[in-house]
């Protein structure tokens, strides 16, 4: 498991050094979008709501292997310590997804997968993905940590394709 708290620190330090430059969303002018390649394959996507130059909640959109044919985008989410117990993970979530949604629309995508791979540890992350990707999640046990955790996915398509 990748702490997405890790990309958060991470990437504040690259906004506070200017060298990541997020820019707005076409839906949201208030949420910022960094694109880049870090592997060499796919594009992963980080979504910040920022105040002034501090990151206040982080989504990342990573590409993960196709879902019965349709594109799958593995999530993590962040929210530093002070921010947290305000609604910001679940916004940043519905806000990032909403972007991309619009955006593979415009490519003649209607549907993707979110998956997210949270600790059985992590009650907080937990709660927000049982909120917004699945009731249901599937207990395993994490590939790089060897730690247990549970899987979310959640199908999300464009309104009148289901």
């Amino acid at each position: 498991m990748t702490d997405p708290a890790n990309s958060l620190q991470s990437f504040q330090e690259e906004l506070l050094l200017g060298t990541v430059r997020p820019t707005p969303t076409r839906l949201d002018r208030d949420l910022f979008l960094y694109r880049d390649s870090p592997l060499g394959e796919g594009s992963r996507m980080t979504y910040v709501r920022l105040e002034g130059s501090t990151v206040t909640a982080l989504v990342v959109f990573v590409p993960e292997e196709y879902i019965d044919g349709v594109p799958c985008a593995g999530i993590g989410y962040a929210v530093p310590q002070g921010y947290r117990g305000q609604g910001r993970a679940k916004e940043i979530i519905r806000a990032g997804i909403a972007d991309m949604q619009y955006g593979l629309g415009l490519q003649g995508i209607p549907a993707f997968y979110v998956e997210a791979i949270v600790g059985a540890d992590n009650s907080a992350s937990r709660r927000v993905a049982e909120q917004l990707i699945s009731t249901t999640p599937e207990a395993m046990t994490d590939g790089l940590s060897g730690l247990p955790a549970f899987r979310y996915i959640r199908l999300i398509e464009k309104a009148g394709s289901g």
